[in-house]
Order: C-alpha cells, then sequence, then structure tokens
C-alpha cells in the first residue's frame, strides 16, 4: 500500500463502533492523499524508513492526527507501520456528514496496512460524544471487525467503558 493510499485513520474509527454500529467514515476519506506536516522530517529510502518530528499533523480527508513523533516503515515505497508517539497522540475523524466526531488519545499508535490491525497503548481512550473506552491497550482488526480493549491476565489494568443512553431513553 502506498503512501498515498494510506489507510490508518479511517481504521481507528473502527474503534467506535463500540459506541454505535452504524458509524462509518465519510465517503472518500481513504481515497484522498497524506498530508504530513512537522518542523522536520528524514527519509531514508535505502532503510525504507521516514522520520517526521517536532508537532507533526497528519490528515486525510476528515481525519486528523497530531503526534510528536511519526515513523513510517515502508517497503518498495509500500507503508509497512506507522508508528506515532506523542503525549499524547491525538486523533479525530469526522465519521460522516452530521454525526459527531470520534476522537481519540494515546502515547503511542502504531497501523498496520496489510493487516489493517491498529494499535494503541499506554493511556489509550476513544470517545464520540458521551460514550468512551478506556485502556492501557486498544486494538482495531479491520478484516475481522474485531475491537479488542485490555489484555488477558490483567488484572491491575483494566477496561473502562461508558455508553450513554439515547436522548429521551428511559424517560417518561
Amino acid at each position: 500500500m502506498s503512501i498515498s493510499n494510506w489507510l490508518f485513520p479511517p481504521y481507528f474509527l473502527g474503534l467506535s463502533l463500540v459506541f454505535s454500529p452504524s458509524v462509518f467514515a465519510i465517503d472518500g476519506d481513504t481515497a484522498q492523499p497524506v498530508s504530513i506536516e512537522s518542523n522536520s522530517g528524514f527519509y531514508d529510502d535505502k532503510k525504507g524508513v521516514s522520520i517526521y518530528t517536532g508537532m507533526v499533523i497528519v490528515m486525510q480527508g476528515s481525519m486528523r492526527m497530531d503526534a510528536d513523533k511519526v515513523v513510517v516503515y515502508m517497503e518498495n515505497r509500500e507503508i509497512q507501520k506507522l508508528v506515532a508517539t506523542g503525549t499524547p497522540v491525538k486523533f479525530q475523524q469526522t465519521p460522516e456528514e452530521g454525526k459527531e466526531d470520534v476522537h481519540g488519545n494515546a502515547l503511542t499508535a502504531e497501523y498496520y496496512p496489510e493487516t489493517k490491525l491498529l494499535i494503541m497503548v499506554e493511556e489509550a481512550v476513544v470517545w464520540q460524544g458521551k460514550n468512551s473506552t478506556a485502556s492501557e491497550r486498544i486494538e482495531y482488526d479491520r478484516i475481522a471487525e474485531v475491537v479488542k480493549a485490555g489484555s488477558s491476565g490483567s488484572d491491575s489494568k483494566r477496561v473502562h467503558v461508558i455508553l450513554q443512553p439515547k436522548d429521551g431513553a428511559g424517560e417518561q
């Protein structure tokens, strides 16, 4: 998958499926080019690594991600993995016109375009409106459409989910 076809942000949106089964990215977001702005950039063609540091902004369609550092790993100029780090990495995506934006924060976000797997680790939180999921690790597998939060065998690092009732629910 080439940089121009990079699909990281819309898959992050899949995490919002925890909140609403009808949430999808705005049509055409993934067809938009990826724009990266930073204070400095470095690309090593032989190693297939591109590094951006200093107030990094990654944009594609309605998605925006802010990070302190973004490292893109490529093979034959195709993205294999992208790693964003920050204090925290901030994410915002408009799911569709008229819907509330999906937001996310984590200290590290990794994306694997071939397997369509997004992994957010360290203080990971995803929210849309008043609904949220928080965990030390949140994974979204786009192929299987599976969201996993937390890790088995870790009683000390629990998953915290808040799901708000629909407007008017419970009122008589």
